[in-house]
């Protein structure tokens, strides 16, 4: 061998955003001027520059080449002891190649962001918001959820209260602020609150929101009582002025009409029973009797009010998985004779995958997301999704950049994204399907 090369600092340490520097020596012990080529392999290699590139060293001698390593201060980068060489190739024997090895040692950083949306909610017990937590360390992360009002007027609920982020990751965190008292009637409260979300080993985020409390009872409660009496009482005037008399005359006439032909009969029995005892009796029998009013079948009960004919419970799990830059959909169809209605939609991106996802009813889409905007979204619809019989439900995922794959999943780096639908299924009526 004509070439040595060795490092001074074999292990080494840099921050993220920093430079760290170490020494590359290289000996010529051959006969000739030689010059070398050097190259940085390894994870270390986009982000480190070899100062100068190229050496000429004379033959007994030796020269050094600055190694300066630039980590990025990115979640990309983890905290971890990245090992790195340095090949260095002579000009004139270029099959005599030294190779220098070392460690760098990356130091952890923390970093996060939070945003809580919508700022200001409301409603007559409470509103709900979303935090969305953003880990741009390069360390997994404990985070933990609080939250304060100045007036102490609100309890509050999180889900989940705590949770841990991987480097890069993203996750929401629900949070229920509810009012203590009930407000019955009067203006609508303004109620300001905060929101402390506390990284382990890092200053806590505090982020400014408030619920607007609305009253129970509507303000014009009184006036509609008494346009409400005001019309019962003209309807009782109207009933006893014009429509009670004419009801009464027809109850009388109606009432004549159906006794007469029951006093006929009764003066027909009563000479018959002047005739003969035993024909008197039973004429009396028979014209005391009253008939026997007819049965009439009571209606059954129709149960609740508004409730689905033959309503069942629904829920079903879409799930699709493909690779970058392709497009995968997993599709359901409502069977025959019954109708879907959609009340509930959980999207889940567990990966934190990279793309676009779909929702498509029959066709039309109803639903579009971006998979970097979220980890778990739900979403809990005001006016249900009805889906006819024989009509389909469809997700569709297209994968820009799959996130780090699940623990135990096969399949290599594929987005993974999944649609739970709940509500509830109904049978179609007789009348509808003809």
């Amino acid at each position: 061998m004509t070439t040595d090369a060795s490092l001074d600092r074999p292990v080494l340490e840099a921050a993220p955003g920093d430079e760290a520097v170490c020494l590359l020596e290289i000996s010529n012990t051959g006969q000739i001027v030689e010059s070398y080529a050097l190259e940085v392999l390894g994870e270390t290699a986009p982000w480190t520059v070899v100062d100068p590139p190229t050496l000429s060293v004379y033959p007994g001698t030796a020269a050094q080449v600055a190694l300066r390593f630039r980590p990025p201060r990115a979640a990309t980068v983890p905290a971890a002891e990245l090992p790195y060489a340095v090949r260095v190739t002579p000009a004139e024997h270029p099959e005599e190649v030294a190779v220098a090895e070392g460690v760098l040692r990356v130091l952890p950083f923390v970093e996060t962001t939070a945003e809580i949306v919508p700022r200001t909610s409301q409603g007559r017990r409470g509103g709900r918001h979303e935090v969305a937590v953003t880990n741009l360390g390069n360390v997994a992360l404990p985070v933990a959820i609080a939250a304060e009002d100045p007036d102490d007027r609100l309890e509050f609920a999180f889900r989940p209260e705590q949770l841990t982020l991987g480097a890069g990751e993203a996750a929401f965190v629900v949070v229920h602020a509810r009012p203590r008292r009930v407000l019955w009637r009067g203006h609508p409260v303004t109620l300001p609150f905060r929101v402390m979300v506390m990284p382990q080993d890092a200053p806590p985020a505090v982020l400014d929101a408030g619920t607007v409390q609305q009253p129970l009872l509507p303000r014009n409660l009184g006036r509609l009582v008494a346009a409400l009496v005001v019309l019962m009482l003209l309807a009782g005037g109207v009933w006893y002025a014009l429509l009670r008399p004419a009801v009464t005359s027809l109850a009388k006439e109606a009432t004549r009409t159906e006794l007469a032909p029951i006093a006929r009969k009764a003066d027909a029995a009563d000479t018959t029973a002047r005739r003969a005892e035993q024909q008197a009796a039973e004429a009396k029998e028979a014209a005391g009797g009253a008939p026997a009013p007819s049965p009439t079948a009571s209606a059954p009960g129709s149960g609740l009010p508004g409730a689905p004919a033959g309503a069942t419970a629904f829920s079903r799990r879409l799930a699709a998985a493909g690779g970058s830059g392709t497009t995968r959909t997993d599709t359901y169809t409502v069977p025959a004779r019954r109708t879907l209605v959609i009340t509930d939609i959980v999207l889940q991106n567990p990966q934190g995958d990279e793309g676009r996802l779909d929702l498509v009813v029959d066709g039309a889409t109803v639903l579009t997301v971006a998979l970097n905007n979220f980890r778990d979204l739900d979403y809990h619809l005001v006016s249900p999704i009805e889906v006819p019989t024989g009509r389909t439900v469809t997700m569709r995922i297209t994968c820009g950049r799959p996130g780090p794959a699940l623990v135990g999943a096969s399949g290599g780096a594929q987005c993974r994204d999944f649609a739970l639908l709940s509500g509830y299924q109904r049978t179609v009526a007789r009348a509808a399907r003809d």
